[in-house]
């Protein structure tokens, strides 16, 4: 088991220099808990952490990780048993993806956000896909000498092994014809890259074995409603020949081709309708179905696992509180069992990446003490390299755990979610934010959350309840909030508010609301469409009218009747209600203040969302902020930004709800 001493780590600056002085191994006793250590400043916990991505190399021997000094990226790359960091400025790139190519080059997936005249709708995040050699610090972007592509990729990037050489297999549109979609296989150390298949602009996946074989793709043509799989019938070597081998028309909720079967031939695919709905099921080169590969009685998220070097489905992630590895693999199941016995039992784990040998891998942990941590381990030798932290800088005295709770909301349905309670103040009375997800069809974990513990810091309950609607727990609890928008999804909010006043934990007259994304509609609507719950609203890239928004959707998507108009009409109901539950049309309803924040490099909800809402309550004369970040976007990526964001946040907060 490790032993940490968070106060014994050098402190970490940002600088280049300080990067490579970091004591990634340092071990020791514990030092004694203290009780004066004063409240860390809102940056401690807004700045990034110092972990953007981390990846091993292929024979287990190198690490990668980015990190950043202000807003530019830094890659640090070093050996697992001779730590002597380099360090590569990126800068201000904003990464989505780190892997290793083979174990001297590493790729990057860093994203922009950009319009291109093939594209439909506005401004889209486009990613790039790049190959740096770390003998020679040359960077290369996959389709930058292409004509007809643009350097772009579509999808992810592979690497496969073909001939005992590592490649890239990556996809691309042809900016020509009928814009099909184009899957290259590139070297990694010189000029080569050749088109392996030319598929259609309606392809969403490929399958691709570990040399490079593509086995499989799937199609979903949204003007037709009809989801294909098609599967590889040439020999190996050869130019793919494939054919349709199962069909299925659905508007919205088709399939999702997962990956290779475990016999290496057969697929792996996910259903999302009908008698198969949540059922991950192979099927074979003939279309043939097999049974559900799950036999599992668990309701929550599982998500398939395929193993790291043959890519066959090896079992499941599932994942409720934490995630639980239930692997069919004999090996990959002893291993993820003995990450207990590596952290303690007090240590919740999660596997990032698995080497070759999956005997060796990087996991990350984190507990009530710590904000989360990365771990080197090789279990053939039991050697074990503490690598990074992520919140170096928090003391351990400020970091406060979430804790589950259920409630019941009006009609009887139980909401889960988590409460935390702020540090050293008895849990009577307190002031209160709630904090809904966006999505809305995702959910909140008992994970460390950085906005969580700056608002549980400076004294604040955090309420976040996983409302109707939320994934995570079974369809009939999603389908509970389809057409819920700013209705019963709402009032599950507010209900649980209702429950910890009725407790004593809060004191109703200071509730305030602040949510990003679905969350930052949620905040508007508490203010505008549930009256009398919150002294103010805080929403930052939150959706303020749900007409123009989903008219924002068909513009970007192409269609009024695309699958992904369909799937916000699920939610927001009939188009003739739209008006009601529209905090911007509402406004003169606004029952207390209102902060706005967005960035405008915002490519999911337009920055035109929170202008509408700003104009609406000016004209009914209800106070409102709006502060704007120039190239921040729907993910907040731009760590200054974030820090000012959470600085207004704090600021409105201490004016119209004290802690």
């Amino acid at each position: 088991m490790i032993s940490i001493n968070r106060r014994a780590l050098v402190r970490f600056s940002g600088s280049a220099a300080a990067l490579a002085s970091l004591p990634f191994t340092v071990r020791a006793e514990d030092a004694p808990a203290t009780t004066d250590v004063p409240l860390p400043p809102i940056d401690i916990f807004a700045e990034s952490p110092l972990i953007d991505e981390i990846a091993l190399s292929p024979d287990g021997k190198r690490v990668a990780m980015v990190t950043q000094s202000g807003d530019a990226k830094l890659l640090m790359t070093f050996n697992v048993d001779d730590i002597k960091p380099k360090t590569l400025s990126l800068g201000p790139i904003k990464v989505r993806n780190l892997f290793w190519g083979d174990n001297d080059r590493v790729v990057v997936i860093d994203s922009q956000t950009t319009s291109l005249p093939q594209f439909t709708g506005r401004k889209q995040e486009m990613s790039l896909g790049r190959v740096i050699d770390l003998k020679t610090n040359k960077l290369r972007t996959l389709f930058e000498r292409r004509e007809d592509f643009y350097s772009i990729v579509v999808g992810g990037v592979t690497r496969v092994k073909v001939d005992g050489e590592y490649r890239l297999m990556a996809s691309n549109y042809r900016m020509s014809g009928e814009y099909n979609r184009c899957l290259f296989s590139f070297p990694l150390d010189k000029a080569g890259d050749r088109l392996i298949y030319e598929s259609s602009k309606d392809t969403q996946n490929y399958v691709i074995a570990p040399d490079g074989y593509v086995v499989a793709y799937a199609e979903f043509i949204d003007d037709r409603k009809k989801w294909t799989l098609y599967y590889n019938r040439a020999p190996r070597g050869k130019m793919g020949i494939f054919k349709p081998i199962y069909e299925l028309k659905e508007a919205l909720d088709y399939p999702s081709l997962q990956g290779l079967g475990r016999d290496g031939a057969s697929v792996v695919v996910y259903f999302n309708k009908g008698e198969t709905k949540g059922e991950y099921h192979e099927i074979n080169a003939e279309g043939i179905m097999g049974p559900s590969l799950d036999t599992s009685e668990d309701v929550g998220s599982t998500d398939a696992l395929f193993h790291p070097v043959t890519s066959r489905f090896v079992g499941f992630a599932r994942t409720d509180d934490w995630i639980k590895y239930d692997y069919e693999d004999t090996l990959l199941r002893k291993l993820a069992g003995a990450l207990t016995a590596v952290l303690g039992e007090d240590y919740r784990a999660a596997i990032i990446e698995f080497a070759e040998d999956p005997r060796k891998m990087i996991i990350y942990g984190e507990n009530a003490q710590d904000a989360g941590t990365y771990f080197f381990v090789d279990l053939s030798t039991g050697n074990t390299r503490l690598l990074a932290m992520n919140y170096d800088k928090l003391p351990t005295e400020w970091i406060t755990e979430k804790k589950p709770i259920t409630y019941k909301a009006a009609d009887g349905l139980e909401i889960h979610g988590y409460l935390t309670l702020p540090p050293r103040k008895p849990a009577k009375a307190l002031p209160l934010v709630v904090l809904p997800h966006g999505g809305p069809q995702a959910r909140d974990r008992i994970g460390f959350d950085w906005q969580v513990q700056a608002l549980a810091a400076n004294g604040y309950a955090v309420l976040q309840p996983n409302f109707r609607g939320s994934s995570g727990y079974s369809s009939r609890f999603v389908n509970a909030g389809h057409g819920e928008f700013g209705r019963k999804m709402q009032t599950d909010l507010s209900d649980g508010v209702r429950d910890l006043v009725k407790q004593g934990i809060v004191d109703p007259k200071r509730v305030a609301i602040m949510g990003a994304s679905y969350g930052g509609y949620a905040a508007l609507a508490g203010a505008t469409l549930d009256p009398g719950v919150y002294t103010c609203a805080i929403s930052i890239a939150g959706i303020s009218d749900p007409k123009s928004f989903n008219e924002f959707i068909a513009e970007k998507a192409g269609g009024s009747d695309s699958s992904s108009v369909l799937y916000w009409k699920q939610f927001t109901g009939d188009p003739k209600n739209w008006d009601a539950i529209s905090p911007a049309r509402q406004a003169a309803n606004a029952s207390c203040p209102i902060l706005l924040i967005h960035g405008t490099d915002d490519t999911v909800v337009p920055i035109e969302q929170s202008r509408r809402m700003e104009s609406a309550l000016k004209k009914a004369v209800k106070p409102v902020e709006f502060v704007t970040y120039k190239g921040q976007d729907h993910w907040e990526t731009v760590g200054s930004a974030r820090v000012e964001m959470m600085k207004a946040a704090m600021a409105f907060l201490g004016k119209y709800n004290p802690a």
